[in-house]
């Protein structure tokens, strides 16, 4: 239940004119009046408790630069609803950014494992050389020319004929390939 306003107050919009003319306090008594009902929102909504301060003053910035769309009622509407569209971009660039992290942290493991099979000192390494010999000829050149030769995706795509996503993809499945063989090699090791 939003709380009473003053009835000698200025309304949302009566406010929303005044920060148009170049008053700031008017927005300071905006923000007074609505901030903590934002937080509250978002407090339900967020994740990470560190975006809800981050995403309230974004909110309130967009709503001082883009002031003249508000005209009528109530403000919280308007704020709750450019809240909830920056709370959902940066949800989406925090999921994309996790992606990228688990699949580089992926990829540095398996690097390790894959320049350790020269060298075996360990059983896994062992069990990574017997997987690569499992592999497809088409396969061990991809590993080949990422690992061996340090090429770039692009690089792979352009001397294998295929597209970027298709280098990329292949060689996230060959990890995973050579994942499952040695975690099975090693679930078979007799203790």
């Amino acid at each position: 239940m939003p709380l009473p306003i003053d009835s000698h107050a200025p309304t949302d919009p009566e406010l929303a004119r005044e920060v148009s003319q170049g008053h700031e306090q008017a927005f300071r008594s905006l923000m007074e009046r609505h901030l903590q009902r934002l937080r509250s929102f978002l407090a339900l909504r967020a994740p990470v408790p560190d975006l809800i301060d981050e995403v309230a003053h974004d909110t309130f910035v967009f709503a001082y630069q883009n002031i003249a769309d508000f005209t009528e009622g109530n403000m919280q509407p308007w704020l709750r609803s450019i809240a909830h569209n920056l709370l959902r971009d940066r949800l989406k660039a925090y999921a994309r950014e996790s992606i990228k992290h688990e699949r580089y942290s992926e990829m540095v493991r398996w690097e390790m494992a894959l320049e350790a099979a020269e060298k075996p000192v360990s059983d896994e390494s062992d069990h990574l050389a017997t997987c690569l010999e499992k592999l497809r000829h088409h396969q061990r050149t991809v590993l080949d020319l990422r690992y061996e030769q340090q090429l770039s995706s692009e690089e792979i795509a352009q001397r294998t004929g295929r597209s970027v996503l298709a280098v990329r993809t292949l060689l996230m499945r060959v990890r995973q390939q050579l994942r499952h063989c040695i975690e099975s090699q090693m679930q078979q090791k007799p203790a």
